[in-house]
C-alpha cells in the first residue's frame, strides 16, 4: 500500500510487518491502520529469543489518543510462538515497546 512509510516508520516496522489498510476519517480526527506480519516472516521467542515456530494469531487493538494531532488506533493480527524452553507466547508488537504510549484496548 503507498504511503503508508512514515506510519512504518513511526512505529518501528520491520520487514517482518506489513500495514495493510490505512483510513484517515476527518471527521472524528482519527487514523487507523490495519497491520499484519508478511507470509512468510520468522520470530524468535519473545521470552529468550531463541528459535520459535509460528503456531497461531491473536487480534488485538491500541489507541493512542495524541499522534500527529489524531487520535491513532492499530488493529493487528499477531503471531503466537511456540519456543522449546519457554512454551507458548504472543509475539511482542513494535509499538509495544517500552515507553510506547499506545495503550491495548480489548
Amino acid at each position: 500500500m503507498p504511503g503508508t512509510s512514515l506510519y512504518s516508520s513511526i512505529l518501528g516496522l520491520s520487514s517482518q510487518w506489513h500495514i495493510t489498510d490505512a483510513a484517515l476519517d476527518s471527521k472524528a480526527r482519527c487514523l487507523r491502520l490495519q497491520i499484519t506480519t508478511r507470509g512468510g516472516a520468522d520470530f524468535c521467542c519473545p521470552v529468550c529469543g531463541g528459535a520459535a515456530k509460528r503456531v497461531g494469531s491473536d487480534k488485538r487493538r491500541w489507541q493512542h489518543d495524541d499522534l500527529l494531532s489524531l487520535c491513532f488506533m492499530i488493529s493487528a493480527v499477531i503471531p503466537v510462538a511456540s519456543c522449546e524452553n519457554c512454551g507458548t507466547n504472543r509475539i511482542t508488537a513494535p509499538w509495544e515497546r517500552s515507553g510506547s504510549s499506545f495503550r491495548s484496548v480489548e
